[in-house]
């Protein structure tokens, strides 16, 4: 940890960070008696904190559980209080943050995490296809570097998002689920840096990674704080650093909302029928719905640092599911549609489903 620590910093104070002496977490322990990472309920973990990040000026104690520090606001231990000033995590957050650690990271006896299966198409007929709009984010990052910021990384569930950082030194993966991170420890060893954390308080200096991807992952942040967390991005960008964000447009989506119509339709009568059923019952419950809301371009063109539009992938997962398959020659449709969206990247990611969004740091 000693190799990266300079490229931390502090999410409130945004001092530097450093770890903590042995004799500092006995006065810690001593002033917190008992006291075991007061996060357990939010994060899943009953373990005690054996190490410790703080800041320059030793307010903020940070835990590291496993290997991995946890560097929430709301999980630091003010260490000028007399007692915890116990915060809690937005209530859109910790939606997110239950689906992920309650249900998308467990993997099915197939070795899918949930995640995949609930909002990915799996299917033979659709591989080929969602494979090579995995790799078009390689071609937007540098050649090489020391490191790669994977934002919200999840469990890197697909073995095509390994390649992202094959010629980096590191990857950075930054999620506020432990179940996922440790997920990735699994996966990438000693070339991870694992940290629990807010994308939208991100614990980086200025100009320290040198390219980040984010894919699927701005719009299930709170819609007032998407734009910050991007900017957040960019800022932790070295100059001439590289960014690809993967968004969705979703109801956006002029191609997604013709070709869906039928389809929307009759989910949307379903939903309030049973919404009206709900109320009628007295059990008016939204339930665990992962939160999500889609920016339009427009605005995202006003609010966020300059970038070029690319597609992604032009069709949702519903439309792959409802027109795409074998018997009605699904698989030549996909490569066809392939090489449209290889002709006018710019208008397929404007009017499709996934946009690429592409920064590039200029000072």
């Amino acid at each position: 940890m000693r190799e990266w620590l300079h490229i931390l910093r502090c999410p409130i104070s945004h001092e530097q960070m450093r770890l903590v002496e042995e004799a500092e977490l006995l006065r810690f322990y001593k002033k917190f008696p008992g006291l075991n990472f007061k996060s357990a309920e939010k994060f899943s973990t009953r373990s005690r904190v054996e190490q410790a990040l703080t800041n320059i000026s030793a307010r903020y104690i940070y835990p590291i559980i496993d290997g991995i520090p946890v560097l929430l606001a709301e999980a630091a231990f003010d260490m000028s209080l007399s007692a915890q000033d116990i915060k809690t995590l937005d209530e859109k957050k910790k939606k997110v943050l239950d689906f992920y650690n309650a249900q998308g990271w467990v993997s099915s006896s197939a070795g899918n995490y949930e995640d995949a299966i609930i909002y990915e198409d799996l299917r033979p007929v659709s591989a080929a296809y969602i494979l090579a709009c995995h790799k078009r984010v390689c071609r937007h990052l540098p050649l090489r570097g020391k490191y790669l910021l994977d934002a919200a990384s999840g469990a890197v569930q697909y073995d095509i998002y390994l390649s992202y950082s094959e010629n980096f030194e590191y990857r950075i993966c930054v999620d506020f689920s432990l179940l996922a991170l440790k997920e990735a420890q699994k996966k990438l060893g000693k070339k991870g840096i694992y940290l629990l954390c807010d994308i939208a308080h991100l614990p980086l200096n200025d100009s320290v990674i040198d390219a980040f991807v984010s894919l699927n992952t701005i719009y299930h942040i709170p819609a007032e704080e998407q734009v910050r967390s991007v900017k957040e991005l960019y800022r932790s960008l070295v100059e001439n650093g590289k960014g690809v964000l993967v968004y969705d447009w979703f109801k956006h989506s002029s191609w997604m909302n013709i070709s869906l119509l039928p389809f929307r339709s009759f989910v949307f009568i379903k939903n309030k029928t049973i919404l009206g059923l709900k109320k009628l019952t007295g059990k008016n419950d939204q339930g665990g719905r992962l939160y999500f809301f889609a920016h339009r371009l427009e605005y995202l063109r006003r609010q966020l640092p300059p970038f070029e539009l690319f597609v992604w992938r032009t069709v949702s997962v519903p439309f792959l599911k409802y027109y795409v398959h074998s018997w009605l020659f699904g698989k030549s449709f996909l490569e066809w549609l392939y090489r449209f969206e290889e002709r006018d990247p710019e208008i397929c990611g404007k009017n499709g489903e996934y946009p690429m969004l592409v920064f590039e740091k200029k000072f």
